[in-house]
């Protein structure tokens, strides 16, 4: 007796909230266009007010990375600082770079990217006068010495790039993409 009440109940609502229409041949149909309508609307809404927040969030980013950009022009990074970190263990590297903020990162990585260019050259250049040399140079004291000069800068190149891929890291945590505040070290594999 319950569910056939429900069910008159539920015939009762149908019939009287407009979504049967009746024609003039006496046949009933579904009206949803009211239903569609407002489904549009709403739809509609919501996109205009998602577009709203997605503008509002993009210019808070931007402010954002102006602000970083401000404030890492003030922190000056030598590039004998960044070839002294070489000689530190890994970990303690790690930890200076987590008491770093965002515009302190962006000033080392900008000079990272310096002294990486200049090491990458100096491997080149060494690696072109190893390969100049005539083959009775090769086995002489002058291969041997560009060899080690190679190698040298070869891990030296090595091992700035390990340290500077940390500090990408520890910027990009912030949320912050390394290219949006200037910083392009994609010629270095980071």
């Amino acid at each position: 007796m319950k569910k056939f009440g429900c069910i008159i109940m539920a015939t009762a609502f149908i019939c009287s909230s407009g979504f049967f229409k009746k024609s003039e041949d006496g046949s009933y149909s579904v009206d949803t266009s009211a239903v569609e309508k407002k489904a549009a609307d709403a739809a509609a809404s919501a996109s205009a007010q998602a577009d709203k927040l997605t503008a509002a969030a993009s210019d808070m980013t931007a402010g954002a990375t102006e602000q970083i950009k401000e404030a890492a022009a003030k922190y000056k990074v030598s590039k004998e600082e960044i070839m002294a970190d070489l000689e530190k263990p890994l970990e303690q590297i790690k930890t200076k770079i987590a008491s770093m903020d965002a515009a302190k990162l962006t000033s080392y990585l900008g000079e990272y990217g310096s002294v990486l260019s200049e090491t990458k050259q100096k491997v080149a250049d060494y690696t072109q006068q190893i390969k100049d040399l005539s083959f009775t140079q090769k086995f002489g004291s002058k291969a041997k010495e560009l060899k080690s000069q190679l190698a040298q800068y070869s891990d030296q190149y090595s091992g700035l790039k390990e340290q500077c891929s940390l500090y990408m890291d520890k910027l990009k945590s912030f949320g912050f993409d390394p290219s949006s505040l200037g910083i392009d070290l994609s010629a270095y594999g980071l």
